[in-house]
């Protein structure tokens, strides 16, 4: 004969015993201990652990638990002590971060009269590049036409109507140029003029798609427009 599913000595597939359920009329015990340690920080951790530990050893009322609060006990101590080897290591760590910023300062200030040695030495620009110094570039002589700005995207912005545009910097640029519209045929609306290749076009209407694009502008003049894309503003 089978057992019945709420037969005590039943099991299920994975070989787990069923029952015995509580008698009809008997309630389950709730936990009475509040333990809720993880508010605790590591140290009122370790000292209201180690608390508990001194008031149930030697306890009369939980004799049968003596295994139970020596293993307590020592892992109390563990925690202590890991604790005071982490703190350890991280004043070390704090000390090292000094050091090796102090030896950073050297290491430039170094490399600082090392280059004006150089530049006393001979003003030849192959001679210093021979030295392995990179050389400021002529900034007398104007750069030619500005390309198209590359890797030009849109984002959706922090705030709501806004969109993020951004694109890669090309040597010579004077300043960025960004527009918007609702069609891809325009008509444009200007909305940024800035040294960065990067900015936020405010003030859209939320959920809307708006086409972009952006152009950079050098000494010879305004290049091509990057673009456009579309993006919806946030």
């Amino acid at each position: 004969m089978a057992t019945r599913w709420n037969e005590p000595g039943g099991k299920w597939n994975d070989g787990s015993v069923w029952g015995p359920y509580p008698a009809p009329g008997r309630k389950r015990m709730k936990n009475i201990i509040k333990l809720s340690l993880t508010h605790f920080s590591i140290l009122a951790l370790i000292g209201y652990l180690q608390k508990i530990g001194q008031k149930m050893t030697g306890n009369a009322k939980f004799t049968t638990l003596a295994a139970k609060t020596t293993a307590l006990g020592t892992a109390t101590t563990a925690l202590e002590t890991a604790n005071t080897n982490y703190e350890a290591a991280k004043a070390t760590a704090d000390q090292l971060m000094t050091v090796r910023d102090n030896a950073r300062i050297a290491a430039e200030n170094a490399a600082q009269d090392l280059a004006t040695g150089a530049e006393g030495v001979t003003k030849d620009p192959a001679d210093l590049q021979s030295g392995g110094w990179e050389l400021v570039s002529d900034r007398s002589t104007p750069v030619g036409p500005m390309s198209a700005p590359t890797n030009f995207h849109a984002t959706s912005g922090d705030d709501a109507g806004s969109v993020d545009l951004a694109c890669d910097s090309q040597n010579g640029v004077q300043v960025h140029q960004a527009e918007y519209a609702t069609s891809p045929d325009g008509p444009y609306t200007p909305s940024y003029v800035g040294k960065k290749s990067s900015c936020t076009i405010p003030g859209l209407p939320s959920g809307t798609l708006h086409w972009f694009r952006m152009r950079a502008v050098g000494a010879a003049g305004p290049g091509p427009w990057s673009g456009p894309i579309s993006k919806r503003a946030a």
